[in-house]
């Protein structure tokens, strides 16, 4: 039974790797339709914008209150994006480069679309080897366990 026994755990760790993977992806989605979200309250805001500045135009009047209030609104929502992807950029692991904004992994020292160097800070974030190998290994176990669950179920069948 210890063969049986060792099959199960793996494969409840493989089960844990997958729940984190699942968690991972809900999250990144979650964060991906906030920012779909954002981008169109950022349009409509624009368009208001737009509008009241035609509207005070047409009137030949002057509100510069207002006006800095939807630009101040505006502002808000564009640095609330930055953040929301920033952190699906992390999530991605992947930086942004400053010159051209083209997706590079983390790690990477020149942008693979401009050639621009990337940002120090970007390689610091850059997973450490032992983190990169421990990732690898669990990655190889979790492929192993479906086969070894496969032996262990003949095992089984064959001493009944």
């Amino acid at each position: 039974m210890g063969k049986l026994d060792e099959v199960l755990a793996k494969a409840k760790d493989l089960a844990k790797v997958a729940g984190n993977k699942t968690e991972e992806v809900v999250e990144l989605t979650r964060l991906k339709i906030q920012a779909s979200q954002l981008r169109g309250d950022i349009d409509a805001n624009y368009l208001k914008l737009g509008e009241i500045i035609y509207e005070l135009n047409k009137a030949g009047t002057e509100n510069e209150e207002l006006i800095s209030m939807c630009i101040a609104e505006i502002e808000s929502q564009r640095t609330e994006l930055a953040e929301l992807t920033n952190r699906i950029d992390e999530m991605k692991n992947v930086v942004k480069c400053s010159e051209c904004l083209a997706a590079n992994p983390v790690g990477a020292l020149y942008c693979a679309r401009c050639g621009a160097r990337l940002e120090k800070k970007q390689e610091q974030e850059a997973p450490t080897e032992q983190e990169t190998e421990t990732a690898q290994a669990e990655e190889a176990d979790a492929a192993k366990v479906p086969a070894q669950l496969e032996s262990a179920e003949k095992a089984e069948d064959a001493q009944a």
